[in-house]
């Protein structure tokens, strides 16, 4: 067994958020980051969800150095050709009726718009999310995050949650949310998987309904794929894998490769309806960097065939997790979709000895693995790199094996 890691952390003056990992680290290449004792270790979480090239993408420094030396931000009424290109490039990915754009700077903005225009739209004011959705840590999208449990009220805003996500269940549960808001329903937002939620993944037919159930009721369906757009699941967007078009699409995280960018993609019908209406404003709006990093992102999915590449690394890593758990007890449920997949400790174990995990994620440290838990500790999402390797994730496997053995 290796030592412990050293905790470097100096909160002296240091606003800490969150418990944070004792390691500091100091520069990254591919999937691999090291401290500032130069140890390396396996980013399963390629940053947070957003290096989709890795750590130092060479063809990254390149693109914002030349922005950087062009132009990199103007005001919110002022656009350059790069932004025209990347909606172009938007649209080109999207395919159907999503055709119109705008670019802001994170995953919660972005939500934050959706809901805005959605409510202006239809005068309506009742968003509906999933039960264990996550959407973002702003006020309005945090009332949306795992039934609004951190956010307060505010007047004239109104929140459903969707329990089952069976697909026999969502016509009743729809109906009944309609009942109890008096048709006062704006917008279902979704996510096609539920990443903070425990990597949960609705059957298509879920949504297919779903999008029934709006299209009767005039409710406007928000895709939230700011983790599983731009190519993670195999398919650009996981709602194009599933069959279902929403009239809003969200994204954010890997779009940027760890810089703020987010977009929201309107319907050619929606926009015909509220193009000039100025309902979001934003100081990073249609940021020229921002797009030729989108732009950028799109031109290296396809040159290196990264979707397909994707599904293969995906199955991969899901039947060697499989395998595992066969093997371990401690591991459980493997499941995801393309490269963005979990795992859970063993729930009789978890139930016996809660503070389990805390052990488990010491020891993946110490042999040179960074995860990530959710569900206090339970499960552990897996979102690499789109470049990961089959021996990288041979390394993850078998240390998984060892801490588990180990521990169990």
């Amino acid at each position: 067994m290796n030592s412990t890691v050293e905790n470097k952390i100096d909160n002296t003056y240091l606003f800490e958020v969150a418990p944070y990992n004792p390691v500091i680290l100091d520069h990254g290449d591919g999937n691999w980051v090291y401290d500032v004792d130069n140890k390396k270790y396996l980013d399963l979480n390629s940053g947070q969800f957003c290096l989709s090239f890795g750590h130092n993408d060479k063809g990254l420094q390149e693109v914002v150095l030349n922005q950087l030396k062009k132009i990199y931000h103007t005001n919110t009424s002022t656009l350059t050709p790069e932004v025209f290109k990347a909606c172009k490039d938007m649209a080109d990915i999207t395919g159907g009726s999503l055709t119109k754009t705008m670019f802001l700077s994170t995953g919660s903005e972005a939500n934050e718009c959706a809901f805005r225009y959605s409510r202006f739209l239809t005068g309506k004011n009742t968003i509906i999310a999933l039960k264990n959705g996550y959407h973002g840590l702003t006020l309005g999208s945090q009332r949306l995050t795992m039934s609004g449990i951190w956010a307060r009220l505010m007047n004239n805003e109104k929140e459903a949650f969707i329990e089952s996500y069976e697909p026999k269940d969502v016509r009743s549960q729809m109906q009944e949310i309609l009942r109890e808001h008096e048709n006062d329903v704006a917008a279902v937002i979704v996510e096609p998987v539920l990443g903070v939620g425990g990597i949960v993944v609705p059957d298509n037919e879920f949504f297919v309904e779903l999008r029934k159930v709006c299209n009767e009721n005039n409710i406007i369906l928000i895709f939230d794929e700011c983790q599983t757009g731009f190519g993670r699941t195999g398919e650009w967007f996981a709602y194009q894998k599933i069959g279902v078009e929403p009239d809003i699409l969200v994204c954010a995280k890997a779009m940027g490769l760890g810089f703020a960018v987010s977009s929201v993609t309107f319907s050619k019908e929606l926009a015909e309806k509220i193009e000039g209406k100025i309902i979001h404003f934003s100081s990073h709006q249609n940021d020229p960097l921002a797009c030729s990093i989108v732009s950028y992102v799109i031109k290296t999915v396809k040159e290196k065939n990264l979707l397909e590449r994707n599904k293969t690394n995906g199955r991969y890593l899901l039947d060697r997790l499989n395998e595992l758990a066969r093997k371990c007890r401690l591991i459980s449920n493997p499941r995801g979709n393309g490269l963005m997949l979990g795992f859970d400790l063993d729930d009789d174990i978890f139930k016996k000895y809660p503070d389990i995990y805390k052990k488990f994620q010491a020891r993946m440290l110490e042999e040179g693995v960074l995860l990530q838990a959710v569900r206090r500790g339970q499960t552990y999402r897996l979102l690499p790199g789109y470049l990961i390797t089959k021996e990288e994730i041979d390394f993850l496997i078998n240390k998984l094996e060892l801490v588990s053995s180990e521990i169990a």
